[in-house]
């Protein structure tokens, strides 16, 4: 498959499996893409334009030239010389010199017949290592997706950051006003408006650290993306209610740990490691056995057929038959090189087996993350709705007349700041779903 078409083939899976989340059901874990659509193209965009992915490209073309390379020791061999050349040759049997062209060639051709299996398990190899570079791209593709999403999910909360830290900037903008009026009146002295004073400047620095954070997070998402940076009107004002779906998370955590063999890219990479570590440890032991060849050639040289060798005459050959090669003493070098061979191989059996049982762990911990988050996310949701009640009170108060506009301030800035915790439980809540789906691959994006 060229490069191209995997890359498009990449871009529209991830769009197919994204846009799923429109028609899931209520039970379905929601990921920040179901939450925000116009995330779902981010996504799909960056499997193309990520500089990520445009190096994962690259390293599918290396893995391309290696896989011709492998596979090379199976085709002949071709190869020759060719040389023309004047000569002027002195000689003692006849006066001057013996001008004369002289034509040096040689092809021959080889061809490997029997070398007890070690080129086709090398070429065995080489296609392993091509299957390993096709699920890193899918791999490299999952972990960006999750960033992605973290990051898209970071751009919403500093927004809202902004929009918070500003209206706070309004009120104390608004006290040191009173308070300004009430020194120039001597109601007050200068010392009781200091900390005023230091709480309005305090709110300014608040804003402007905010916008700049926004900012910087902006640039570093586009950088992310390979993507125009997205515009303020772009970014969601804040993350609305969320479905909550434990019953859900428990039911794929089941699926998955019932699995034989765990699904996901690392482990089939794991186990595809271990088959060439098996390829490799049968090749290292054909070392010292000989090899048999088909040998094809012709060449033109000079040969003597008298008693004087001066005499010579140009030859020419044609041959054909076979070729055993026998390394039978190389100072123990395939001793060694199978002693390696065979302790990677079990190196590498043991890297699976702990990745199995730690990839179970960090499942049942993913799980348990979501499950806390979701606990948090009930707590803010009905602390914000308090808060909202206690809001439309004070108004409600202020137009009869029975609160101060102070009180609606206090009120607005009560729930500002409850809203900024419910958004961050929403967040918590969205990231701790998409870590659980992305680690067992069940996210829509991971499956190449």
């Amino acid at each position: 498959m060229n490069l191209l078409l995997r890359k498009r083939i990449l871009g529209l899976i991830a769009t197919l499996a994204l846009g799923l989340g429109q028609g899931r059901a209520v039970a379905t874990p929601q990921l920040p893409e179901d939450v925000f659509p116009e995330l779902k193209q981010i996504l799909a965009e960056a499997a193309n334009r990520s500089p990520r992915m445009v190096a994962q490209d690259l390293n599918l073309l290396i893995a391309d030239g290696d896989l011709i390379q492998a596979k090379s020791g199976m085709l002949p061999r071709l190869g020759g010389y060719y040389q023309k050349s004047k000569t002027k040759d002195i000689r003692e049997d006849v006066a001057g010199t013996l001008d004369s062209n002289k034509t040096y060639y040689s092809v021959s051709l080889s061809q490997p017949i029997f070398h007890w299996g070690a080129l086709r398990n090398n070429a065995k190899a080489g296609e392993i290592r091509r299957l390993i570079a096709d699920e890193n791209y899918g791999e490299a593709y999952r972990v960006l997706a999750q960033e992605i999403r973290a990051n898209y999910l970071g751009l919403i909360m500093l927004k809202v950051g902004v929009r918070v830290s500003t209206f706070n900037r309004k009120l104390s903008e608004e006290k040191l006003a009173v308070e300004e009026e009430r020194l120039q009146k001597k109601v007050i002295s200068e010392g009781a408006i200091f900390q005023t004073r230091i709480d309005a400047e305090q709110a300014r620095l608040a804003v402007d650290t905010a916008e700049w954070y926004f900012l910087n997070a902006k640039q570093d998402f586009a950088l992310l993306t390979g993507q125009p940076q997205l515009s303020d009107a772009q970014i969601p004002d804040g993350i609305p209610g969320l479905i909550e779906s434990n019953s859900a998370i428990e039911r794929m955590l089941a699926g998955f740990l019932a699995q034989g063999e765990p699904d996901t890219t690392r482990a089939r990479i794991l186990r595809q490691q271990i088959r060439i570590d098996d390829l490799n440890y049968k090749t290292q032991k054909t070392g010292l056995r000989p090899k048999l060849n088909l040998v094809l050639g012709l060449s033109q040289d000079e040969q003597s057929y008298t008693t004087n060798l001066a005499q010579k005459y140009a030859l020419q050959s044609q041959y054909a038959g076979l070729q055993v090669s026998w390394n039978i003493f190389d100072g123990f070098a395939t001793r060694g090189a199978v002693k390696s061979a065979l302790a990677s191989k079990r190196l590498d059996e043991r890297v699976y087996r702990d990745f199995t049982a730690r990839l179970a762990q960090d499942a049942r911990k993913a799980s348990k993350a979501v499950e806390l988050a979701q606990r948090q996310l009930a707590i803010s949701e009905r602390l914000l709705d308090n808060a909202g009640n206690f809001l439309s009170y004070t108004k409600d108060d202020f137009k009869r007349g029975q609160a101060s506009e102070t009180a609606v301030n206090n009120a607005q800035a009560n729930y500002n700041s409850l809203e900024n915790t419910a958004n961050a439980a929403r967040r918590d809540y969205l990231l701790r779903v998409s870590e659980f789906l992305s680690l067992i691959e069940e996210d829509g994006v991971s499956k190449n």
